[in-house]
């Protein structure tokens, strides 16, 4: 689920610069403030709300439609490809029940460099309202969050996303943020996109 679990830019920056692993984040250390008037407004007018910094961050949106086609999308890994920018190809590799890992490919253009980045990430799912994934294998040092869907009047859905990430390198971290700040919103905005235009159908 990246640019949800998108790697983008940051894949390439890291691979470039092959530093050590940073200390891993954690998502209980996640401060996350009450929404501003003006942010809840812009929340319920459909735009994405991005809060948190340097690696610790939460992510509202609101998207026309059911808990059922919330949960539809979000879960949907072997298509991650048809709607999220920048992946190459996604699909599930081990399945036990509630628990799926998936292997990505993503592309990712540097400046002047177009590189291919293969990410594993583990998914338990608690249907209807509740991923938890983490970080199997790939070029992040730490990789660990939730997708958590609520219902709301009028056919409407709010996804609300908690992420913890760190970079392998310690060097261009404020870099990598921005980038991952920069994905995240675009990733977000491209679910509900998506959970709106199935419900359409």
């Amino acid at each position: 689920m990246f640019r949800l679990w998108q790697f983008s830019c940051f894949l390439a920056l890291n691979l470039l610069l092959n530093q050590p692993i940073l200390a891993q984040s954690t998502l209980s250390s996640t401060k996350i403030v009450p929404l501003t008037l003006q942010e809840q407004t812009d929340l319920n007018q459909g735009n994405v709300i991005l809060q948190g910094e340097k690696g610790q961050y939460m992510g509202q949106v609101i998207a026309q439609g059911n808990v059922e086609k919330a949960w539809e999308v979000l879960t949907d890994y072997d298509n991650f490809a048809n709607f999220l920018p920048n992946i190459a190809s996604s699909k599930i590799i081990q399945e036990n029940e509630n628990v799926k890992i998936f292997e990505q490919i993503n592309i990712v253009d540097l400046l002047i460099i177009e590189k291919e980045f293969t990410v594993k990430i583990e998914a338990t799912e608690t249907k209807p309202r509740l991923v938890n994934f983490k970080l199997v294998e790939g070029d992040l040092g730490h990789l660990q969050g939730t997708w958590e869907i609520k219902n709301l009047p009028k056919n409407q859905v709010l996804i609300v996303h908690r992420v913890a990430v760190a970079p392998q390198s310690k060097q261009g971290a404020a870099f990598f943020f921005g980038v991952y700040e920069s994905s995240l919103e675009e990733t977000l905005g491209a679910i509900a996109q998506e959970i709106s235009d199935r419900s359409s159908q």
